[in-house]
């Protein structure tokens, strides 16, 4: 049996270290039995192969000819798992307590939403979940009830999901890119704004009030009816562009 060296075992410690970023599972907590699985696979592949000095780069290599072989996390848990590592505390929290009905608790959900706050640098806390949710509500899993028809005794069809609490059919097209009239796109997102700058609005923190009256320039055409907005995917960065900028600096002068 090949016996190991101090810096034999260093080299592998601090593979592992960057497996854990790929998914690669290495810790009991992930699961004992893949964790397990995994560790025999690379002493196995080093005690063939004698020959193969142990150095993070040969363990790298090993994981990658035996991939097949091995046990990784799915995608979206290692997605989920950096996303929230890279919050802050009371955004952890926050995001820990966001419930919303009919919503899953998975690793794809928690991705979404916060990949979504976090490619427009946006604070995670209830309100900007609830912005995020309807945002990209279509693309989010969620539970399927069923109810009784009114057809035959007895039969079954699937009920909606609570989806429709959040986002009307229009609004499911239109964020997933399968509405193509500007005039609807622009009519839903009047109407998607409006509740959240109603919601901001109706906060009276300070920092609700400072992102409601930094945005409100912005946000104009929302009390003009028949005002066009020529390009409201470039509002929608416009405006989060500030909103999270308002929340940054409220949080730098909270540090200080």
């Amino acid at each position: 049996m090949r016996e190991f060296s101090q810096q034999e075992l260093q080299a592998v410690m601090q593979a592992e270290e960057q497996l854990r970023a790929q998914g690669f599972i290495v810790d009991n907590e992930d699961g004992k039995e893949a964790a397990d699985h995994n560790s025999e696979r690379i002493s196995a592949f080093f005690e063939l192969n004698k020959n193969v000095p142990v150095t993070v780069e040969s363990v790298l290599a090993a994981v990658q000819q035996m991939r097949d072989q091995l046990r990784f996390k799915p995608q979206e848990q290692v997605q989920f798992e950096r996303l929230f590592k890279n919050l802050g505390q009371d955004e952890q929290r926050a995001y820990k307590a966001f419930r919303q009905s009919g919503l899953i608790d998975d690793h794809h959900n928690g991705a979404m939403l916060l990949g979504f706050l976090a490619g427009r640098k946006m604070h995670v806390d209830h309100s900007n979940l609830v912005y995020a949710l309807k945002g990209i509500a279509p693309q989010l899993h969620w539970e399927q009830r069923e109810q009784v028809s009114s057809g035959r005794p007895g039969q079954r069809t699937a009920k909606p999901n609570n989806l429709g609490k959040c986002l009307s059919r229009t609004d499911q097209k239109l964020i997933t890119n399968k509405l193509t009239t500007p005039a609807v796109a622009q009519q839903v997102y009047r109407r998607n704004m409006r509740s959240h700058e109603e919601e901001i609005k109706a906060n009276k923190t300070p920092l609700a009030r400072a992102i409601y009256e930094r945005t409100k320039n912005v946000m104009i055409w929302l009390d003009s009816p028949g005002a066009a907005i020529p390009d409201w995917r470039a509002t929608d960065i416009a405006r989060a562009r500030i909103e999270a900028q308002v929340r940054a600096e409220f949080a730098a002068k909270a540090a200080t």
